[in-house]
């Protein structure tokens, strides 16, 4: 495709110009003006592959991306061929998790080492543009987008039209579902703006047969982690450019391990679901796909593609212990337990994961200290390891990658947990009441099921750790000291930690409104570090910009942000509390495992403590 042949296509259509006539009115432009406008902006959108530049440009990403990983990405063939089968009468858009800026480079090997024809052509942020880069990105495939267009007409006419014209000629595309990185390691929620665009050029253009496939793109290591903890710290983003690239590229000199992508189940865009499209959609006319679900639907097949890897259950593990120095055989017998659910489950895991023995945690807790990641201290007669204040972040992002899969283990127990704060013996409803409420708490953290298959879920992971919890033959403190948690105090304290430094704060405010979000961020910063050094907080990581967004997104929807006085108050005092009762809960989680630690170091009983 050329770019004549667009802009042919594209100024040589009817109805294109008579919306730029409106465009260039609401503009203050006359026709010439917008017109020529609309070129510039074609020109500066759009793609220019050319099939020549495949194979240099292919040997070059291996190189940037070999500096630090291994030469052969670890893809699911299997799945790729049912798409390569599928692709010959199907149009495939492809939607991956955004994780690095090595994600575009293996995404598009995957497909061109294995002669997946034609390449889709991928969007990307303007800031991708610069000198040097641009011009090479373009020729295999590269659509540079703005980051916001709504105030432009004639750029966001030219831009509807372009992806009009390639859902025509069934173009296959790729973009990140997310929009932007992911800096906590959870998959973030859903950007709806492309999918909108594509999926009205789909109905516009009467397209059949068209495949959303998702994609997940995982790394053993992250070569940008210390960038995203500076930027959770509150630091400004660094500028794209030539040097800032180089600087990129030639600073890869560590081994970072393996890079895995996996292709999902495709989710057919002609499924049935509901009518109404979401609130401030570019969709005009009928719409009759609910974009929202159907992005919801594609990020949680993600999730359930995402490999578990050797480095994200030992944070797990070493975060859960709280600061805890733990040995090898500790280690292991914590993620054995893990390592069985995980076989028990069928979750995805690496190739290349086991911890079946001490040696094999031996020899991955190992390379977490060569990264940096963890510290050991040999002084004693077992060496210990544990993770510094200043990695705690850094840990996080590589355990967050994994906590989807075991979040209702992790909401059962800390819903027994509130469940003996409250009333001692726990009943089902109690337990289904706590559960939701905590649902709700976290409603902007994770993707989350129907209601009734999730508290299925959530009942039977609750039932798998503690058999006889319902039965009052004894306390739940009993029941958690006798088979200490694993995952509600692991994976849910820096979110609810950082949850309450946002109510402390909105409290502190009284009555007043939150103008300012960006600048409410940073006094949470400042409110966050003060919380550490008094101890009303324990996590590092819960002191993170990301988190912080997520909590204020959650209070936005609660009306904490503003309103009358008095119902700000009333309404910021309930959400402390909810967030008191859960950080109530999750501490006594902690107190349980570190008396069964307790127990067993002074039992002897190290190679049984929290096993299986």
């Amino acid at each position: 495709m050329t770019h004549d042949s667009a802009a042919h296509a594209i100024f040589s259509d009817a109805s294109f110009i008579a919306e730029l006539e409106l465009a260039a009115s609401a503009s203050g432009k006359t026709l010439v003006q917008a017109r020529d406008y609309a070129a510039k902006c074609l020109k500066e959108i759009e793609a220019t592959p050319r099939d020549s530049w495949l194979r240099p440009m292919s040997k070059l990403a291996k190189f940037i991306y070999t500096r630090s990983y291994e030469p052969e990405l670890d893809i699911n063939l299997d799945q790729l061929e049912k798409l390569r089968t599928l692709s010959r009468d199907h149009l495939l858009l492809f939607l991956w998790s955004h994780k690095s800026h090595m994600d575009s480079f293996v995404f598009l090997l995957s497909l061109y080492q294995n002669r997946f024809r034609p390449l889709p052509l991928i969007f990307a942020g303007i800031n991708m543009n610069f000198l040097g880069f641009g011009a090479l990105a373009r020729r295999v495939g590269a659509i540079f987008l703005r980051r916001t267009f709504q105030e432009d007409p004639v750029y966001k006419l030219v831009f509807q039209h372009y992806i009009h014209h390639l859902i025509r000629n069934r173009t296959p595309l790729s973009w990140s579902i997310e929009g932007t990185r992911s800096r906590t390691g959870k998959l973030s929620p859903p950007k709806l703006g492309l999918l909108n665009w594509v999926v009205e050029s789909c109905h516009r253009e009467q397209t059949a047969n068209v495949l959303l496939v998702p994609v997940s793109i995982a790394f053993d290591r992250i070569a940008e982690i210390d960038d995203y903890v500076a930027l959770q710290s509150g630091l400004p983003k660094r500028k794209e450019s030539l040097r800032w690239f180089f600087n990129y590229i030639f600073g890869m000199r560590q081994p970072y391990g393996k890079v895995y992508v996996r292709y999902g189940e495709p989710l057919p865009l002609e499924q049935p679901m509901a009518p109404a499209p979401p609130a401030g959609s570019p969709v005009t006319g009928q719409q009759p796909f609910d974009v929202t679900r159907m992005a919801f639907e594609v990020c949680t097949r993600i999730e359930q593609i995402t490999p578990i890897k050797s480095a994200d259950v030992l944070t797990m593990v070493l975060l859960g212990a709280n600061k805890r120095a733990l040995t090898a055989a500790e280690m292991y017998t914590q993620s054995a337990g893990i390592e069985e659910l995980i076989r028990d489950l069928k979750l995805p895991a690496s190739s290349g994961f086991s911890l079946n023995n001490e040696a094999e945690v031996s020899a991955a807790v190992l390379a977490l200290v060569n990264a940096g990641l963890v510290k050991s201290f040999d002084g004693g007669h077992v060496p210990v390891y544990y993770i510094p204040g200043e990695k705690r972040l850094a840990a996080a992002y590589y355990r967050n990658t994994i906590t989807h899969y075991f979040l209702h283990a992790a909401l059962g127990e800390i819903g027994l947990a509130m469940c003996a704060l409250d009333i001692g013996i726990p009943n089902t409803d109690s337990l289904h009441s706590n559960v939701t409420a905590l649902r709700e708490l976290y409603k902007f953290e994770f993707f989350y099921k129907p209601a009734d298959v999730f508290w299925a879920d959530v009942l039977h992971e609750t039932g798998r750790r503690y058999p006889q919890w319902d039965s009052g033959d004894q306390s739940i403190q009993k029941l958690l000291r006798d088979k200490p948690p694993r995952f509600g105090h692991a994976i849910l304290r820096s979110i609810t930690e950082a949850y309450l430094i946002i109510a402390v704060a909105l409290l502190d405010l009284e009555g007043r409104p939150v103008h300012d979000r960006k600048a409410f961020t940073r006094e949470l910063l400042d409110q966050g570090q003060q919380m550490l050094l008094r101890r009303t907080i324990s996590c590092e990581s819960s002191v993170s910009q990301d988190l912080f967004t997520n909590g204020l997104r959650l209070a936005a929807h609660l009306a904490l942000l503003d309103g009358r006085s008095g119902e700000l108050v009333e309404r910021r005092t309930a959400f402390a509390d909810a967030v008191v009762s859960a950080l109530s809960a999750i501490n006594l989680l902690q107190r349980s495992y570190d008396e069964a630690w307790f127990a067993q170091l002074s039992a002897g009983k190290i190679a049984n403590l929290l096993g299986p």
